[in-house]
Order: structure tokens, then sequence, then C-alpha cells
């Protein structure tokens, strides 16, 4: 995180009262709570926070990434894709090798293999 990203972060915190030492804290006992609900069975309440824990850390990647103004589409290990990197075929259309598919034939080709009527 550059330091700039960490002063906004560490601001944001500060306005609604929390310290980085709480958020350590918070998680923590959200970790162990969880674990608890784990190792004692209750597999309801055991999903249910976890799904709940994945939802709040999507959504925070969300708002961090809205913040950094990052308007563009990321990858899968988090970094922007390039305008250029597309997967599209659309500019191949136009080059023509002559390749054809194989077992696919012209209708010239299947008339020149009907056989004569005599």
């Amino acid at each position: 995180m550059s330091p700039k990203d960490a002063l906004l972060e560490e601001a944001a915190l500060g306005s609604v009262g929390i310290e980085q030492s709480h958020v350590v804290g918070i998680f923590a006992v959200t970790f162990l709570f969880t674990l608890c609900c784990g190792l004692f069975g209750w597999k309801g309440l055991t999903w249910t926070l976890l799904l709940a824990a994945n939802l709040f850390l999507f959504g925070y990647l969300m708002k961090l990434t809205i913040d950094a103004g990052m308007n563009v589409p990321l990858g899968p290990d988090g970094e922007p894709l390039d305008a250029d990197s597309s997967d599209d075929d659309d500019d191949d259309d136009e080059e023509d090798d002559g390749y054809k598919a194989p077992g696919i034939k012209s209708h010239q080709e299947k008339e020149a293999e009907l056989p004569a009527i005599s």
C-alpha cells in the first residue's frame, strides 16, 4: 500500500473512531468465534459467519478499488488489464490463410465427388 493510501485509510478509520489495533482485535475475535462455532458443530452459524466475512471483505475491496480511482478491469492476480490484451477474436476475422476446417466441403467439392450417371 502506498504511503498516500495508508494515510487515507488511517484518516478514514480515525473519522469513525477506530484505531488500527481495534481492527486487528475485531478480526481475531471474529476468527476465534467462527472457529469455536465450527468446533462445536454449529454448521449453520459457522457458514453464515464465513459468508458474512467474505461479503464484508469483498465489499471493502470494492470500496478501496473505487476510492483508488481504478476504473479499469482487474485480472485474476489483481493487476489492471491492458486495453489491448483482449481475448476477443474479432480482429482475427480478417486474416484468412485459406484454412478450412476438416470435414467441411464446399458445394463445388461435393459436386465434383458425385459419380457420373451414365
